[in-house]
């Protein structure tokens, strides 16, 4: 069995700094920010503070950008360069499937338009001094050949790592995820290749990693309410997590979010953590649909009595 290690993938409105920080606890070292949108940090919008911020314990992080217009990468790469927060690695985003994205030219469209990707690629190569890497989605589920092709151009391009979700754009996190395709283009290129897509458990690493002869592997949606997930793929164990752990990691995971971003702020964006750590548990459904509800860390306290009650 290869040897797994574990990359947390950028998710909007999730991998923030106190999702990375309950993920570190159990092994997550390779953490990335939320991607950030070029021209949201060239206009100065007010989300870009908590995106971007970095804990003082985080050994590594990188930061992920997304955008289509060439000049707003330009300028984003120089705020990014000489801003405070030092970051390791330049990640840009090639992969989005989600539609308002991709109406843009941004995310996994810019894959069907090689020229404007290219020229994309080398403005931040140009820009960024740093390690620089792509996070994009295969190109056919059949044929590698195109998925290698573009590959090769950002390797040459000087991009100095590929992740590479196995599953087309338009089947954005649906059905199989194709390893083959994957490891065709890890075999074509010199460059470092993470496989991406599917990660819930042990199992569904050890799969990607066997199937794609990748030891680097991405997790997204599997690390929510699930930090846990980490520690699995370092150690290669399933311990059994209680409910008491679960609900005390949850509770640890707002308070970070409080003190990041404000009582009232926190509980609305934290409705979304509560679910993650909660649905699909075996809890009853009448303490799930009062998450809605939760507007206050008094609300969360009561609710959370009654998850330990039952």
């Amino acid at each position: 069995m290869i040897a797994l290690t574990p990359v947390l993938a950028p998710m909007a409105g999730y991998t923030d700094l106190p999702f990375r920080r309950v993920c570190r606890r159990y092994g997550l070292y390779y953490g990335t920010t939320a991607l950030i949108d070029a021209g949201a940090l060239v206009h100065g919008n007010p989300d870009n503070e908590s995106i971007l911020r970095r804990g003082e314990e985080e050994e590594f992080l990188q930061v992920q950008l997304l955008g289509s217009i060439p000049e707003d990468l330009k300028l984003s790469a120089k705020i990014l360069r000489e801003g405070p927060w030092h970051f390791d690695v330049l990640d840009f985003n090639m992969g989005c499937p989600v539609h308002k994205v991709l109406k843009r030219h941004a995310g996994a469209a810019l894959m069907r338009e090689a020229e404007h990707a290219a020229e994309c690629v080398r403005v931040l190569r140009e820009q960024w001094p740093g390690r620089f890497t792509v996070k994009m989605r295969i190109l056919d589920e059949e044929d590698p050949a195109p998925t290698v092709e573009l590959a090769k151009m950002l390797q040459e391009i000087g991009v100095e790592g590929l992740a590479i979700h196995g599953r087309l754009a338009r089947m954005v996190y649906s059905g199989p995820v194709h390893g083959n395709i994957i490891r065709a283009v890890r075999e074509a290129l010199r460059i470092p290749v993470t496989a991406n897509g599917g990660i819930f458990h042990l199992a569904d690493a050890q799969a990607l990693s066997e199937s794609t002869g990748c030891e680097r592997v991405m997790v997204a949606r599997g690390a929510i309410g699930n930090p846990w997930l980490f520690r699995e793929l370092t150690t290669g164990e399933t311990p059994e997590i209680s409910r008491e752990e679960r609900l005390e990691v949850m509770e640890l995971h707002l308070a970070e979010m409080v003190r990041e971003y404000g009582e009232r702020a926190a509980m609305i964006l934290g409705r979304k953590v509560i679910c993650g750590y909660i649905c699909g548990y075996g809890f009853p459904r009448e303490l799930r649909a009062r998450v809605v509800k939760v507007a206050t860390w008094q609300d969360f306290q009561d609710l959370l009595h009654d998850l330990k009650l039952c």
